[in-house]
């Protein structure tokens, strides 16, 4: 069967969810890094049809959908308070959901620490003493993580939103796509 005008429509398809996550990104003051350049997709071909594949950095599904944190309190600083750890995200149906992930589940591969110490550098949050010297960031580093660990990290959906717009927007156009390869293929099999 000639398939050339829905998978036209898939890769189409493909770009806008990729766009549309790119742009979410931006939005949410998280573009223009490593999360954004891993956004990719693929059109994949089997016995059963077409799937489209989408690809991100390892760590893009936690700040999609977010992290609940342990819950507890706070004592002092900026986020001084108690607090119940429990975050969210807005599904590609458009459904609040409570997120899968929790911070001491035992399900994680890689530390915090580390991602904790590139977010200080690229923020510019090094403290300095007096002469100028950059010093340690433990100390920070240790207060970062303990005020995620509490209060948890809410998901921006900036993959899920863009998937829900353009399944709404291309959804409609499927159909027609495909019943356009059935008869080029039929008129193909009449020519011969």
């Amino acid at each position: 069967m000639d398939t050339k005008n829905i998978e036209r429509y898939l890769t189409s398809f493909g770009k806008e969810v990729i766009r549309g996550s790119k742009a979410a990104l931006s939005k949410a003051g998280k573009g223009g890094g490593n999360l954004e350049n891993s956004l990719k997709f693929k059109v994949v071909a089997d016995s059963k049809g077409f799937e489209v594949n989408f690809f991100m950095a390892d760590y893009g599904t936690f700040v999609d959908k977010g992290v609940k944190g342990a819950g507890g309190e706070i004592k002092s600083g900026k986020h001084k308070g108690s607090y119940g750890g429990r975050r969210h995200y807005v599904t590609w149906d458009g459904k609040r959901k409570d997120s899968p992930y929790q911070f001491g589940s035992g399900k994680g591969t890689g530390s915090i620490y580390k991602g904790i110490g590139s977010f200080i550098r690229k923020k510019g949050l090094q403290p300095r003493s007096e002469g100028g010297q950059y010093m340690t960031t433990l100390g920070l580093k240790i207060a970062i993580v303990k005020v995620l660990w509490i209060k948890g990290i809410h998901g921006i959906s900036f993959f899920q939103k863009p998937l829900g717009h353009a399944w709404k927007t291309f959804g409609k156009g499927l159909l027609k796509n495909l019943g356009k390869d059935i008869v080029t293929t039929v008129n193909k099999t009449q020519i011969k």
